[in-house]
């Protein structure tokens, strides 16, 4: 079920669903290359608590050099599924509703649902929250 508003993002009549689907791609292939020329330079991307230690990639990341940070934290745990669920829009804003399946460091497996929302301005993704089980999350880490 996918239901979206197609918001043009840019004048080369690119929506914002296209941008955020083309960055969830990247993701999921692990190319941040292709992802980076998404985002702005001033990008937030929230993962988890910005408080906790028990995920490697759990905190805020400001600016796209901080990305960088947030890939390497990504690379710890074994990503073996990402099935996107949905997709819905509203102007400036995209959220991607997944199934993912990972298996952390400790050999424990973690399947859960996680929403991804993203704020864009002119084209380029401003801001990510990323809202997943961070119990478990945390309990695979453990």
């Amino acid at each position: 079920m996918s239901s979206h508003t197609e918001t043009s993002s840019s004048d080369s009549g690119t929506s914002n669903v296209d941008v955020v689907l083309a960055v969830s791609d990247a993701l999921e292939r692990g190319d941040a290359l292709a992802l980076m020329g998404h985002v702005s330079r001033d990008i937030v991307w929230t993962n988890g608590s910005p408080d906790s230690d028990a995920v490697p990639w759990f905190g805020v990341y400001r600016g796209k050099a901080a990305l960088l940070d947030l890939f390497a934290a990504l690379a710890t745990a074994t990503f073996t599924g990402v099935t996107r669920r949905a997709v819905a829009a509203d102007g400036d804003v995209v959220m991607v509703w997944l199934d993912v399946e990972l298996t952390a460091p400790t050999g424990r497996t973690v399947r859960m649902e996680e929403v991804q929302v993203f704020e864009l301005a002119g084209g380029r993704i401003t801001g990510v929250h990323v809202l997943s089980d961070t119990a478990a999350l945390a309990a695979a880490f453990a």
